[in-house]
């Protein structure tokens, strides 16, 4: 009668049967890891192309707007001459306030243009301030090329509380090269386009008089930074 003997494997066939086992696991995590480093390259690549002139324009002017927002040494008059001074350097008030305007603008005199730029100047810069009050975070998230020179820009807004919203500038390009704000979309609508309609009611009740329509925005201004002043007085007390 034969005795049955169990045979052992070898060691040296274990270690290739392991090799050849574990060889696909770290083939693929090698793969893996190759993928997701050229995924980031890829990201990061078009991110950078995201980036047009118009977008770096608009990113660049909002965090100048923050800076000014959140300075702690300005009082509330230092801010709005300071948020003025910064809307005439990258929004054509003029192109805009004559837009706003419409026909109403051909055969007035010089002085009450410039008298009304002044004031749609004050509101429009109070209508800026409300907004950046209002969100937390404005980022450019792309943009829409309506013709040559005439760009949109896309900036999601965030709020502390409430969802987020999207907005949008109009940006041209002016005399010199240089880009320029000449409209702000807020809640889908054309803050420039809005407002002409608006005037164009008011000069139509108020027989086309532009002083009138002058006073009027002065006001309006007015009520907007007692609203926010008052609004920051209270931001500050909860700080």
């Amino acid at each position: 009668m034969s005795a049955t003997h169990d045979r052992k494997p070898r060691t040296d066939t274990l270690s290739k049967e392991r090799v050849d086992h574990d060889r696909p696991t770290r083939r693929s995590a090698i793969l893996r890891s190759i993928a997701c480093v050229v995924f980031a390259a890829l990201a990061a690549a078009s991110e950078v192309r995201a980036a047009s002139p118009a977008e770096s324009f608009v990113q660049s002017n909002i965090e100048r707007s923050y800076a000014i927002l959140n300075d702690p040494g300005l009082n509330p008059s230092e801010r709005q001459l300071r948020f003025r001074d910064l809307l005439s350097s990258f929004v054509d008030v003029t192109r805009v306030a004559l837009f706003t305007l419409g026909p109403h603008a051909r055969g007035a005199d010089q002085a009450s243009i410039e008298r009304f730029e002044r004031a749609f100047a004050v509101f429009l810069t109070e209508v800026y301030l409300r907004g950046l009050n209002s969100y937390t975070t404005l980022k450019v998230t792309g943009s829409t090329e309506r013709a040559a020179g005439d760009v949109i820009v896309n900036v999601a807004a965030t709020r502390a509380n409430g969802p987020p919203q999207l907005i949008a500038f109009r940006v041209r390009r002016a005399d010199g090269g240089r880009h320029v704000v000449t409209d702000l979309q807020l809640e889908g609508a054309w803050l420039a386009i809005t407002q002409r309609a608006e005037y164009a009611a008011y000069l139509q009740r108020n027989g086309g008089g532009l002083g009138a329509l002058s006073a009027e925005v002065e006001q309006r201004a007015a009520r907007l930074r007692v609203a926010r002043i008052e609004s920051e007085i209270q931001r500050r007390g909860r700080t």
